[in-house]
């Protein structure tokens, strides 16, 4: 609660006007949603084609690894609209202790506009807006809806800088086309996608498609629902063929080009009113999807497909143009706020769990250096386990509050696919006790009351 009041005192005194007018940029927010970090042509993926995305990438900086604080939209949501992790944000939180990114942005005399998927924990769009504080604002679920509305307000009149949420929906349509290829009628909500495709046409599986060995009891009690759990909550691939299995990332393929078309034509207004050299753009996703690997689709892993996202910072003639930057750990939760917050020109609380981005980006940052993070956190409670994970340049560690295989570290560099943890080999002691430390440390740093990693280590063998 201290950290939370220190935050709201700290917008309480933000300048109405922030910069000079003629010297603000416009910001333009992209959120897909269910967008993996590795299906990016960026990153060597050679299945999909997608020029909205490559133009923005084309005069920015993309970075590979980048995290979501939690592999669900409505929590992660919670975190991108404040800077905060999502287990220190209720449900529906409060303009005075949980200040939004729109609200700040208003006023610093920023336009606020926001189209677009909204699922911010359990508030409403239209019951919420003291709190978000956007001055326009509309919650869509078809992206051609969204897209509209976003390409329309680019080509209003404008006499202020804005910021500008478009928040598509795909590839998130991937959930209904699994449960469409396994019985279960589920409506698309930007329309169907053709797989019935010659195989050779699929991408082939990935090297990781097994299932790993000893995995987290809070990764396979999803896997391995209880009967009755509702649909939203299952993975209807227990018996998918290989065919199926690759049909599946065939069709996740099409609907992110579908998500793609739609920011295509953003981006063509964007260039058709000028307003490229003096907009920046940030694309990034919620969290992934399993992508067939480790036999899962959708999110709610620690797995690097569902955890690892996209994110570009591009600001034509400003930032480093087409940069892959595979050092910097960022998780997008917490870094966006405060990188916004410094390219708006708006003082950045030291209450907000983030790091600013812009030394990394900008291509004059005037002098600033970054101070690279040693790791990055994300959170995740399943139907029956509570569980936080630990990303490092080399590792990754994955602790729950329960199953007998709660405690899990991954080689990154030895084991990219994340299938064999080397949790207690003797080589990995010290790696093992180190990260133990870092969410120790993170605990310590943010209070997370939600789930304090003492006693829950096992014994170490």
């Amino acid at each position: 609660m201290k950290k939370t009041i220190i935050l709201a005192l700290c917008f309480m005194f933000l300048p109405q006007l922030g910069m000079a007018q003629d010297s603000r940029p416009n910001i333009l927010l992209v959120i897909a949603d269910q967008h993996t970090g590795s299906v990016m042509s960026q990153r060597g993926y050679t299945h999909v084609t997608t020029p909205g995305i490559d133009k923005i990438a084309d005069a920015g900086v993309t970075f590979t690894r980048a995290y979501t604080t939690y592999p669900v939209c409505s929590a992660y949501r919670k975190s991108l609209m404040t800077g905060l992790m999502p287990s220190k944000v209720p449900d529906v939180p409060d303009a005075t202790h949980y200040p939004s990114i729109g609200k700040t942005l208003k006023d610093a005399g920023y336009e606020t506009v926001y189209y677009g998927k909204w699922h911010v924990g359990r508030t409403r769009i239209n019951r919420s807006a003291e709190w978000h504080g956007f001055d326009t604002y509309e919650g869509h679920k078809s992206d051609t809806v969204t897209r509209k509305r976003v390409v329309d307000f680019i080509g209003q009149k404008h006499d202020r800088p804005f910021f500008l949420i478009a928040s598509f929906m795909n590839p998130h349509d991937a959930s209904e086309l699994a449960r469409n290829m396994s019985g279960i009628e589920d409506n698309y909500k930007d329309g169907p996608v053709d797989i019935d495709v010659p195989i050779e046409m699929m991408p082939p599986l990935p090297a990781n498609h097994a299932i790993p060995e000893n995995e987290a009891e809070g990764f396979s009690l999803r896997r391995n629902p209880e009967p009755g759990t509702n649909m939203y909550l299952r993975h209807p691939t227990e018996h998918w063929t290989e065919k199926q299995w690759r049909q599946y990332m065939y069709g996740y393929d099409r609907l992110l080009e579908k998500m793609d078309a739609h920011l295509m034509l953003v981006m063509d207004e964007l260039e058709s009113q000028g307003l490229l050299e003096n907009t920046v753009i940030i694309y990034t996703s919620d969290h992934g999807d399993g992508h067939a690997a480790h036999k899962w689709n959708q999110k709610m892993t620690f797995y690097e497909e569902a955890i690892n996202v996209p994110l570009i910072i591009s600001w034509k003639g400003k930032t480093k143009a087409a940069v892959l930057d595979e050092e910097t750990l960022s998780s997008t939760g917490l870094d966006i706020f405060p990188t916004i917050l410094k390219l708006a020109g708006i003082p950045i609380p030291e209450a907000l769990h983030g790091n600013d981005l812009t030394p990394q980006v900008l291509a004059d940052p005037a002098g600033e250096t970054y101070q690279q993070r040693e790791y990055v956190v994300s959170e995740i409670n399943q139907a029956k386990f509570k569980g936080r994970m630990v990303v490092t340049r080399n590792f990754k560690y994955i602790l729950f509050d329960g199953g007998e295989n709660r405690e899990q570290l991954f080689d990154l560099v030895n084991d990219p696919g994340e299938m064999k943890p080397v949790t207690y080999k003797a080589a990995y002691r010290e790696e093992l006790i180190r990260h133990r430390n870092m969410l120790l440390d993170w605990d310590k740093r943010i209070s997370d009351d939600d789930f304090s990693p003492e006693g829950k280590f096992p014994a170490l063998p």
